[in-house]
């Protein structure tokens, strides 16, 4: 049975914009996943790094999955690694991030995976691309809407990049 399930792409390294399309491109031709929706994209500050870090552009997919987090793991790591990430830490400019922010209603801690992203509450740059997609989200622990975590101040940090959609990943 599939699930719903969300991920969280950002890029600031190299052509941003780009790197967000292939990994688009390449997520939606993922075996077991079907592409439902893609948020516009945001610029915000590079969070947790350097003052002379480059800004990040970010976005949010919606898709159904079929089979296991772990396998939806492993394929967006290959994902990365053939986008050219080659760090895995948190702190460090890339080409492509993607993150598994929420599978399902599901909730578990696994050596490799943690969901819900522990951190997804915290990032307006994951939280507004989100709920631009699915508005009455809730968090699959504190049961809370996830926009009861937005701040206003959060929202004005960042700023409209463009739409993408499908037709620009299909392409």
């Amino acid at each position: 049975m599939p699930h719903t399930i969300f991920l969280g792409l950002g890029s600031n390294l190299g052509d941003r914009e780009n790197y967000l399309i292939s990994a688009c491109r390449a997520i939606t031709d993922m075996e077991g996943f079907e592409t439902i929706a893609c948020s516009p994209v945001y610029i915000s500050r590079a969070v947790e790094m350097d003052d002379s870090a480059p800004s990040f552009l970010n976005m949010v997919i919606k898709g159904q999955f079929q089979y296991t987090p772990l396998e939806l793991l492993t394929s967006v790591e290959k994902i990365e690694k053939q986008l050219g990430r080659k760090d895995k830490s948190d702190h460090q400019p890339r080409t492509i991030d993607i993150d598994i922010l929420l599978f399902g209603n599901e909730a578990f801690e696994l050596k490799r995976l943690v969901v819900p992203h522990k951190k997804m509450t915290r990032r307006p740059f994951v939280l507004v691309p989100l709920l631009h997609i699915e508005p009455d989200l809730v968090h699959p622990l504190t049961k809370r809407p996830l926009s009861t975590y937005l701040k206003k101040k959060d929202r004005e940090s960042l700023i409209l990049y463009k739409e993408i959609g499908f037709n620009h990943v299909h392409s």
